[in-house]
C-alpha cells in the first residue's frame, strides 16, 4: 500500500506481516527528511575515515617494530629492541632541546665552515632507538645542551658570562690554571654487544661479552673498535640458560667530568665494565690539560735569552689537538648506527646549593686535591676557629665570593667545567640531573658504586666538614652561593630543572 505524502507524492511501504503498515518516516515532514538525509552521508564518511586510520595506524606500529639482527641466534630471546623514526629534529620543544638563545635573536653565521651551521639549528633524524642517552625519547631523563648555544656572544642567555671562558683559556694557556689540581679531559667509551647482569651462579654484576655464537663470528678486537662502525645499536634486554636475564649496549659514549656531581663514579663505572668486557670494549682517554705541579721549566738554546719550548708542551699540544679532534664526531643519538669514531656525549649536573657543600668537602683536603695549596688556607680562616658547620659555610661562601671561584677547580660553576672541557666547541651534550645518577650508574651495571663520600669517616679533613649540610645555609649564606653560581641556576633552567633555593636571589 502506498503512503501519500502532502504533496501527493506516493512512496511504497514495508511490509512486515499480512499486515501492512504504514511507516513512520512517512508521516516525517520534507524538512525533517532534508535533514536526515546529509546526515546518513556524514555519519557513513567519517565512519570509512576511522577504520581507514585505524589501517593506517596499524601499518605503521607494524612498520617500526625493529627486528632483531641475523646475527644473534635464536637461542637468545629479545624482550626489547629498537627502531627507528623519519622525524627530523630542528630545535623542536617536542624533542628534549634546550633552549640556551634569546628568542627572536639573530645569531652569528656558524664559523665551522662545514655547512651545517650550529648544532642546535642542524635538522637531525629523530631516534626512537632504545638507551638511556636517546634524548628524543619520550621516556627519557636527559636532555640535550648547547654550550656554544649559551655563550653566544649575540643570542646566548649566558652571554654575560662570556668574560670567564676567556680567562680560562687564556690561564690554561699561561699555565695559571688550577694548578697542583687533577688533569682535566675525558673518556670515551665504545661498547659492542657489552652485557651487564647477574650471573646465575652468582649474585653479583658482572658486565660481560656477549657469546661469540651469537654476535658477529668472533669477539672484535678491542682496539679497532673506537674506528669501527657500530651497528644495530642500543640496549637490548636478552635471556638465555647461561646468564638469566641480561642487558646489551652498542653505543660509543663520552663523560664529561662534571667535578662534584658524580664523576667520579661515572669513571668507575667505565672502568668497571671496560675491564671485566674487554674483548667487547675500548677506553680511549683525552686527557688535554694537567695543571702545573711545579714551576714550568724552560730550556735555554744556544742563545741564553732565547726560550726553546718545553718538549712537554709539544706533547699537550698533541693532547689537546687529538681532544680537539674527537670532538669533530660528537653527535645527538644516531638513527641506525655510529659512523666510526661517532660518539654521543653526556653529563649530570648538579643543583649548585648542594654541589658547594661537597666542593667544600673536597676543595679543603680530601682525595685529588691534598696538594691543591687553598685547602690549607680555608681550613685556617674559616674551619679550624668555626664552633658550627654554618659559620664555616659562610666563611668559605664569604671567601670564593671576594677572591673568586678560580683559586680551586671543584668551585668552578658547571657551565665553565663543561666548556672548558669540551675545548669551548660547539657540541650536544646529553644532560642529566643528578638526581638520575644511580639510574645512569645501573645502566653499566655499576649502581652501588659511589667513589666519593663526604660522610666517610676519613674523606673530610674535619668533623666541622663532615657535618656541614645544605640544611646549614641561612639566607645571607644561600644567596652568596646562588650569585656565585648563576650562570648555572640560568643554565640549569633552561633544561627544565628548577633550582628553587635560589629563586628568591637570581629572577626567573
Amino acid at each position: 500500500q502506498p503512503c501519500v505524502s502532502k504533496r501527493g507524492q506516493t512512496t511504497t511501504t514495508m511490509s512486515t506481516s499480512s499486515r501492512v503498515e504504514r511507516p513512520r518516516w512517512c508521516t516525517l515532514s520534507p524538512l525533517y527528511v532534508v535533514l536526515l538525509v546529509p546526515a546518513i552521508l556524514i555519519y557513513s564518511f567519517v565512519s570509512s575515515a576511522i577504520e581507514e586510520s585505524k589501517l593506517v595506524s596499524n601499518d605503521n606500529s607494524d612498520s617500526e617494530t625493529g627486528e632483531i639482527s641475523s646475527a644473534v641466534s635464536s637461542d637468545i630471546t629479545p624482550t626489547s629492541l629498537s627502531s627507528s623514526t623519519a622525524e627530523y629534529d630542528n630545535n623542536n620543544e617536542n624533542t628534549n632541546t634546550g633552549a640556551q638563545l634569546l628568542p627572536n635573536c639573530k645569531r652569528a653565521a656558524s664559523s665551522k665552515g662545514d655547512g651545517q651551521g650550529w648544532w642546535s639549528e642542524r635538522e637531525f633524524p629523530i631516534s626512537s632507538v632504545k638507551s638511556y642517552f636517546n634524548c628524543f625519547l619520550d621516556d627519557t631523563l636527559c636532555t640535550y645542551y648547547y654550550p656554544a648555544d649559551f655563550f653566544d656572544a649575540n643570542c646566548g642567555i649566558g652571554r654575560e658570562y662570556i668574560k670567564f671562558t676567556e680567562e680560562a683559556e687564556a690561564m690554561r694557556k699561561n699555565r695559571t690554571l688550577w694548578n697542583f689540581m687533577p688533569s682535566v679531559g675525558f673518556p670515551t667509551l665504545t661498547l659492542q654487544d657489552t652485557c651487564t647482569g647477574e650471573y646465575k651462579q652468582r649474585k653479583e654484576a658482572k658486565a660481560f661479552s656477549l657469546p661469540s655464537k651469537s654476535s658477529r663470528g668472533s669477539p672484535p678486537i678491542s682496539r679497532n673498535l673506537p674506528k669501527k662502525t657500530l651497528k644495530n645499536i642500543g640496549l637490548k634486554t636478552y635471556s638465555d640458560d647461561e646468564h638469566g636475564n641480561y642487558t646489551c649496549m652498542t653505543e660509543r659514549l663520552t663523560m664529561l667530568h662534571v667535578h662534584k656531581a658524580g664523576g667520579s663514579s661515572l669513571h668507575e663505572a667505565f672502568n668497571h665494565i671496560s675491564k671485566d668486557a674487554r674483548s667487547s670494549t675500548a677506553l680511549v682517554r683525552h686527557k688535554f690539560f694537567t695543571p702545573s705541579q711545579r714551576p714550568v721549566l724552560e730550556i735555554k738554546g744556544p742563545n741564553k735569552n732565547e726560550n726553546k719550548p718545553n718538549v712537554a708542551s709539544h706533547y699537550e699540544d698533541f693532547l689537546y689537538n687529538f681532544t680537539l679532534e674527537s670532538l669533530t664526531h660528537a653527535t645527538k643519538y644516531p638513527e641506525e648506527s655510529y659512523e666510526p669514531q661517532q660518539h654521543v656525549i653526556f653529563a649530570v649536573v648538579r643543583d649548585p646549593v648542594d654541589r658547594f657543600i661537597s666542593s667544600i668537602g673536597q676543595a679543603l683536603g680530601a682525595k685529588g686535591s691534598t696538594g691543591n695549596q687553598i685547602g690549607k688556607k680555608l681550613r685556617q680562616v674559616c674551619v679550624d676557629g668555626a664552633s658550627t658547620p654554618g659559620e664555616a659555610l659562610k666563611c668559605i661562601a664569604k671567601y670564593v665570593q671576594k677572591h673568586g671561584f678560580w683559586i680551586e677547580l671543584h668551585f668552578t660553576p658547571q657551565v665553565i667545567d663543561i666548556s672548558f672541557t669540551t675545548l669551548f666547541t660547539d657540541v650536544p651534550i646529553a644532560i642529566f640531573s643528578f638526581r638520575n645518577l644511580s639510574t645512569v650508574l645501573d645502566y653499566f651495571g655499576a649502581g652501588g658504586v659511589q667513589l666519593r663520600n663526604g660522610k666517610a669517616e676519613n674523606y673530610r679533613s674535619s668533623p666541622v666538614l663532615r657535618n656541614m649540610t645544605a640544611s646549614d645555609y641561612d639566607k645571607e649564606t644561600l644567596k652568596i652561593v646562588c650569585e656565585i653560581y648563576e650562570m648555572d641556576v640560568i643554565m640549569q633552567r633552561s633544561l627544565g630543572m628548577e633550582v628553587e633555593r635560589c629563586d628568591p636571589f637570581i629572577p626567573k
